[in-house]
This record gives C-alpha cells, sequence and structure tokens, in this order.
C-alpha cells in the first residue's frame, strides 16, 4: 500500500513541476520571439518544439540502453497522435485557433512525409541503425531549414507582430527576466523543469500500471505517449490562455517532426527496434489518419475551431477505446 502511495505522489509530483516548468519556458518564448524578431509559430515549431520533446527522447535513449526500443517507437507513435488529438483538440475547444497556413505548410507535409515513411521503413516489422541515422539526419536538417529560412526571409509583417508580442506575455516579478539574458536562463530553467518533472511523472505512471496489471503495450502507446506529452499539453493550455495560440500549433507540429524522426532515430541507433504486428497494422495507420484530418482541417480553413477540436479529441477517445479492445481480446 505505502508503495501505491509512492507512485500517486510521484504522478501528482510530475504533474506540477510541468505545468509550472510549462508556465516558465512559454512566457520565456513569446519574448525570445520579440527579441528575434521572428513570428512566434516558428519559434514554437524549433525551440519550444525540442524542449518539449526532450522527455521522448530520454524515454528512448533508457529504452534503447535497456533492449526495450520498441517501446520507444510506440511512445513516439503514440505521442504523435496524442499532440494532434488530445493537445490541438484541447486547445482548440478553449478558444478557437488562428493560424498561418503559408508558414504552417512546410512542417503538415514534412509531419505527414516523416509519418508515411517510417511506417514503409518498419513494414518488415524492424528499424535499422542505417534507417536509425537516416531519420535523425533529416530531422536535423529540417530543424535547420526551417529555422534559417524563416530568419532569412522575415517579413514587416513579422516585425509588426513581433514588437507586439510583449503586450501578449503581461509583466513579470523580476525585471531582469525580461531582458534577452534573462529570458534565454527563464527559457532553460522551465524546460529543465518540465524534464524533471516528465521523468518523475513517467516513473510513476509506470510503477503505478504496473502494480493495477495493465498490459506493457498500453502503458507505451498511452501513459507514457501521454506522460511525455505533457509538456506540450501544458504548452498549449498556457498559450491559449496568453492568447497565443499558435504557438501551441507550431509546437505541436515541431514536437511531432522530431517524435518521428530524432526519438526514433536514436532508438534505432541504439539499438536494432523490432517490433509486433499490432503497431504496424493499427497504430501507424491511426497516426496516419490522425494527420490526415488535421492536414484536411488546416489546409481548408485558416483556423482550427472549437467543433474541431471536438472533433480531434473524440478521434483521440475512439483510438484509445479502440486499442484497449483489441489489446484486451489479443490478451
Amino acid at each position: 500500500m505505502n508503495s501505491f502511495w509512492t507512485e500517486v505522489t510521484l504522478l501528482v509530483a510530475g504533474l506540477l513541476l510541468i505545468v509550472k516548468g510549462g508556465d516558465l519556458f512559454v512566457g520565456a518564448a513569446v519574448r525570445l520571439a520579440e527579441f528575434l524578431r521572428m513570428p512566434r509559430v516558428v519559434i514554437g515549431s524549433t525551440l519550444v518544439s525540442l524542449a518539449t520533446t526532450t522527455p521522448e527522447l530520454v524515454v528512448s535513449v533508457i529504452s534503447g540502453l535497456e533492449g526495450a526500443s520498441d517501446l520507444a517507437v510506440g511512445n513516439a507513435v503514440g505521442s504523435v497522435i496524442c499532440n494532434i488529438g488530445l493537445i490541438l483538440g484541447v486547445t482548440a475547444m478553449i478558444k478557437h485557433v488562428d493560424v498561418h497556413v503559408k508558414v504552417l505548410k512546410a512542417p503538415l507535409l514534412v509531419m505527414f512525409g516523416a509519418g508515411a515513411l517510417l511506417f514503409v521503413m518498419t513494414w518488415n516489422l524492424s528499424l535499422s541503425r542505417t534507417h536509425g541515422v537516416l531519420l535523425m539526419l533529416g530531422g536535423a536538417t529540417y530543424f535547420i531549414w526551417d529555422f534559417w529560412r524563416h530568419w532569412r526571409y522575415r517579413t514587416p509583417e513579422n516585425l509588426q507582430e513581433a514588437t507586439a508580442i510583449e503586450e501578449d506575455v503581461g509583466g513579470t516579478r523580476f525585471a531582469w527576466l525580461q531582458t534577452k539574458p534573462g529570458s534565454v536562463v527563464q527559457f532553460i530553467i522551465g524546460a529543465v523543469i518540465v524534464v524533471f518533472g516528465s521523468k518523475i511523472l513517467v516513473s510513476g505512471a509506470i510503477g503505478l500500471s504496473v502494480r493495477l496489471g495493465i498490459p506493457p503495450i498500453i502503458v507505451g502507446l498511452t501513459i507514457v505517449a501521454l506522460g511525455t506529452s505533457l509538456p506540450e499539453l501544458v504548452t498549449a493550455i498556457t498559450s491559449s490562455r496568453k492568447s497565443v495560440s499558435d504557438l501551441a500549433v507550431g509546437n505541436v507540429l515541431g514536437a511531432n517532426i522530431a517524435n518521428l524522426t530524432l526519438v526514433v532515430g536514436v532508438a534505432a541507433v541504439v539499438q536494432d527496434v523490432k517490433l509486433d504486428r499490432l503497431t504496424q497494422v493499427f497504430n501507424f495507420p491511426a497516426m496516419l489518419v490522425i494527420m490526415a484530418v488535421l492536414l484536411w482541417v488546416l489546409l481548408t480553413d485558416r483556423r482550427v475551431t472549437r467543433k474541431e477540436g471536438v472533433l480531434l479529441v473524440a478521434l483521440y477517445a475512439s483510438y484509445l477505446a479502440l486499442l484497449t479492445i483489441i489489446t484486451l481480446c489479443k490478451a
């Protein structure tokens, strides 16, 4: 019984740390956008997305070292589905999300392409170190290119948006945090708190699920995926509350690309990945379907409405329900 409450305490402590850390680095991120004179959505798709994907990367490395690299792939795929269905869905339900279609078109297509490529690469239920290296190089190349193209081709509209960002952030207790060095320090501290909190939360979630007898595949694709995606969820909710919801969209797309390239790539480089048939025939298609829905929503309109947010959350809930039923029937 004592161990049970220990796991519950870890869950609560991890969640609190993630909430506070997310609030810190989102505030710092929008100030960095002002200093860098770049659109918030670009900061979200680069700096913030890489920071919030760190928990998945940590899980990937640890899983590979412990001979469970398939858990890392399942975590990455589950996180992508969670990011789109739950995180963007909840964000849109809180407040409709306006997006920069031209800015988001490239990451949208890259995300979908990376998902399709991973599906093809793992068709034989394996992912080699060579594939892992290619995915890592592809991911790194994309993030460098994405940041460079927006920095190189900044427009007057970008500058006008950047100078208005400070009004969205609000005041802070310490004037030094409004400076460039202060914003960088706050961003780093917030990211560290989020990563530490995520590790605690995932540890508690895994321990609790084992005690409750939940199948491992459910843990990897649901609890671990949801736990490591909490930074993105907190970022999305905080961004929406601060009226910078476009940061959340950029963060989700960037995090998904990082998951499908860097996170999966690292897992494969550490150890060749072996997958089960369920992941290939159900989870990958589910990921591609929810990606296609997001593509349709964003490319046919300039916003994600509350109704579309409900649709995304409903798709995520349906995915979890079907995954649970299939797994229990298989057992």
